[in-house]
């Protein structure tokens, strides 16, 4: 083959690919959300075909019971949850109605607690006197609308979200029903021998089923206990708390647990000394479930992502892509850790 010959392949490929990427791009997320979710039922799918039942058959099953027992009502709780957040926070928007009221007298809106607890710490403590009434209010506002602009984009986008609910769904039959195609024209891509591509396959099954078993059960057993404690003793709404509970579990470093420790200070302030103890205990107790539990869910996965690692590219999703860059940060990041050396020492050898 001449060199001429080689330059024109070479632009055949570089334009064709940037094309695709280029109309593939909107649905970048239902994509990488549909492979991963493809990975994470293909060993369920393998042991029901081992059983005599055609792929195909069993493809559409489990779809079918994940759309119906898992994407769906987590889709409506979603949407459900942000509405519900959305309006949490437009009440905590400080107007003008409020200002001429006082801080003091407004004790049962959650803000001003908020405000109360700050002026009241900061008072003991001079080098904390620039935090006046209208210095924290700022602050407030600064974290309340960052926050009501990540939620409203969410409510605001439901016809999009559906549509890529149904792509992602549809993707997921097709990888699931493809997985062999799938897996040898990436195979042929990449030039890795069939023990080094079955290597890495094993790699994304596990990362997958670790990031959705770990986050989902810890994160929804953890919003469980603290949403249930903080209704029960009457410092918040229920399924306010379970949602950001959840989200502030899929967050690395972060977890649940802070939740609890935030409406016990609010109690604590507000001279409900039992009720700050209690919620201080339950604290304790989600993040004994988050490191006994996580930790024991994670050793059914390979992914070996530093936690500080995991943390930033949990974050960086979550500001580029929104409520799903919760999910695709930690999807990339683990993938890319754990499969980055692969292609490394694959380059090397060839050499």
């Amino acid at each position: 083959m001449t060199n001429e010959n080689k330059v024109i392949r070479v632009i055949y490929i570089i334009i064709l690919s940037i094309t695709f990427l280029v109309l593939i791009s909107p649905f970048f997320m239902p994509l990488i959300f549909a492979g991963t979710i493809a990975l994470t039922l293909y060993p369920v799918q393998l042991k029901l075909e081992s059983k005599g039942m055609k792929r195909d058959n069993v493809s559409a099953l489990l779809t079918i019971l994940f759309t119906t027992f898992i994407s769906i009502p987590l889709f409506f709780f979603i949407i459900k949850g942000t509405n519900a957040l959305t309006t949490q926070l437009e009440k905590m928007s400080f107007n003008e109605k409020l200002k001429d009221q006082g801080i003091q007298e407004l004790v049962l809106d959650m803000r001003h607690d908020i405000v109360s607890a700050i002026q009241e710490f900061s008072s003991n403590y001079d080098i904390l006197e620039f935090l006046n009434e209208k210095t924290i209010n700022h602050y407030l506002d600064v974290v309340n609308n960052f926050l009501l602009d990540f939620f409203r984009e969410i409510a605001t986008s439901l016809p999009t979200l559906i549509v890529l609910l149904i792509i992602m769904i549809l993707c997921t039959y097709s990888f699931l029903s493809n997985a062999d195609h799938i897996k040898n024209f990436f195979q042929k891509i990449s030039g890795f021998s069939e023990v080094r591509m079955e290597e890495l396959t094993n790699i994304f099954i596990k990362d997958s089923r670790q990031v959705y078993l770990s986050n989902i059960v810890t994160g929804g057993l953890q919003s469980l206990m603290v949403a249930t404690g903080v209704s029960l003793l009457h410092m918040g709404d229920f399924f306010v708390v379970f949602f950001v509970t959840l989200i502030l579990s899929f967050i690395p470093v972060v977890g649940a647990a802070p939740v609890a420790f935030t409406f016990a200070i609010l109690a604590f302030f507000k001279d409900s000394a039992t009720v700050a103890i209690i919620l201080g205990v339950l604290g304790i107790l989600t993040g004994v479930v988050d490191n006994i539990l996580r930790s024991w869910i994670a050793t059914f996965g390979e992914s070996k992502i530093p936690p500080i690692v995991a943390f930033v590219c949990v974050i960086g999703g979550a500001l580029l892509f929104g409520f799903p860059g919760l999910f695709l940060g930690l999807f990339v990041g683990s993938f890319a850790f754990d499969t980055l050396p692969i292609f490394w020492e694959e380059l090397n050898t060839k050499k």
